[in-house]
């Protein structure tokens, strides 16, 4: 396969050109055509963010899809337009715009994709979920962690605007790409809203929550301001605390108001402000990049609700 560009757009109606693309992308699998008489018509796009990958799919023909194992990977199937059959080990489900799937990386798996089905994938390396699990909720940090195949994605406004998100940072991923600030606050994203609103599958219990002390809450503030300018992960987090993140998330709503990245993000735009305000400084892009603001219009609207003023009104003073 040619390599694709960030959000290339990639057309082919050759079934072997087609196989070898998508499996040099998500994993090698034997694709077949359902009905000969409508021949491929597949669009794709991919985009690389770290541990985390997204693509947009699209056959334009009735194709079964039989993978091999994930193995190393979760797969998030998110369905624009249409229909598909999900089998992923015993679970079978009709997919659609309302019902999402999420595949195993250990479960054996074949899919019958309709002729109108467009799908996003998300990619989900393992490790990075495995590792945010444990982290994320004490529950989940002896067992395999197993989700259930269908996934109601419609239902969680969170979901839709992290997806829209996402999106923008692929259409940019050159620039994503060259910021270890953004890709981590990236993948904590993504992972971090999945497990919120996706649990992997636990034996019934009472949910209970471990209450913060301000003393824990306290630490964390003071790693925050040490270490904002450097990729901080939620579960460095909550190391400092000594407790999960479900628990530390808990405890900045309760003593904050905000969660722990929202503060973070606060000291971000304090210096930021203290950089604009500098005769030294180049240029308002490449303050934002530097404290891990990727798009520049959401860096300009946040920075003006917090300080009053745009960035470049800053940016001016300081040379007037």
């Amino acid at each position: 396969m040619t390599s694709l560009s960030p959000w290339q757009n990639f057309a082919s109606t050759d079934l072997d050109t087609v196989q070898s693309s998508v499996s040099s992308l998500i994993k090698p699998h034997h694709l077949s055509l359902q009905n000969s008489a409508k021949p491929l018509q597949t669009h794709l796009r991919f985009a690389q963010l770290g541990r985390i990958s997204l693509m947009r799919l699209r056959y334009g023909a009735d194709v079964r899809i039989q993978p091999e194992p994930l193995a190393g990977f979760y797969l998030v199937q998110i369905p624009q337009y249409g229909y598909a059959t999900v089998k992923s080990g015993n679970e079978c489900i009709d997919s659609s715009p309302q019902i999402a799937t999420v595949l195993d990386p250990n479960a054996e798996i074949d899919m019958v994709w309709r002729a109108n089905n467009e799908q996003l994938m998300l990619k989900i390396d393992r490790a990075l979920m495995e590792q945010m699990a444990r982290h994320f909720d004490a529950r989940f940090i002896q067992q395999k962690l197993v989700f259930p195949l269908g996934f109601q994605v419609h239902q969680h406004i969170n979901w839709q605007l992290m997806m829209r998100y996402l999106i923008d940072c692929a259409r940019q991923s050159e620039s994503v790409l060259q910021s270890p600030l953004l890709l981590t606050q990236l993948e904590q994203l993504v992972v971090t809203t999945f497990l919120e609103l996706h649990p992997p599958l636990i034996e019934a219990e009472t949910r209970r929550i471990e209450r913060a002390p301000p003393k824990a809450i306290r630490r964390v503030e003071e790693y925050l301001h040490e270490h904002a300018d450097q990729a901080i992960r939620l579960e460095q987090l909550a190391e400092v605390a000594q407790m999960s993140v479900r628990s530390l998330h808990a405890g900045f709503q309760e003593h904050c108001g905000i969660s722990p990245m929202q503060y973070l993000k606060q000291i971000r735009l304090e210096r930021a402000r203290l950089d604009l305000s500098e005769a030294e400084a180049r240029s308002i892009t490449d303050v934002a990049l530097r404290w891990g603001f990727m798009h520049l219009g959401r860096f300009s609207m946040e920075y003006k609700r917090r300080f009053g003023e745009s960035p470049s009104q800053t940016f001016k003073r300081a040379r007037s």
